[in-house]
């Protein structure tokens, strides 16, 4: 569940960007460590995406801030902030974006649980090939 709410150290936060939602680890407001191409170019080039640190307006460019709300199991599994900070920053300028398997939501799922995962992408394919007729 995601909530529009202030952000706190560790953070996983999200922002709509029309079909899909990027994805990102909030450290302060000059600091949120996200999977994107550098220099906020605008241009979307999964070759040129890094694991980069940007201020949270550049985050954000001009969409809503939506913070992650955890449920009693994930709170049981999920890192503290400092331990999700710490795995974001060891993260810095690593590529290999793969929209499958390794993009923004599953960056900020490894920070925040230790594992790679992806609710986008497990909803698509489940679309895709396994119950799309609901």
């Amino acid at each position: 569940m995601w909530e529009k709410k202030e952000p706190k150290y560790g953070d996983q936060i999200r922002v709509s960007r029309g079909f899909y939602t990027h994805h990102g680890i909030y450290a302060s407001k000059n600091s949120v460590f996200h999977f994107a191409p550098p220099g906020n170019t605008g241009v979307l080039d999964p070759s040129a995406a890094r694991i980069i640190e940007t201020s949270l307006d550049e985050f954000l460019n001009g969409g809503i801030l939506e913070v992650r709300a955890y449920t009693e199991e994930e709170l049981k599994t999920k890192r503290q902030p400092k331990e999700i900070i710490d795995c974001a920053r060891s993260h810095l300028g690593e590529g290999g974006y793969d929209i499958i398997s390794n993009n923004c939501e599953h960056f900020s799922n490894l920070c925040a649980f230790g594992k790679r995962s992806s609710n986008q992408v497990e909803n698509v394919l489940s679309f895709l090939f396994g119950g799309g007729n609901r």
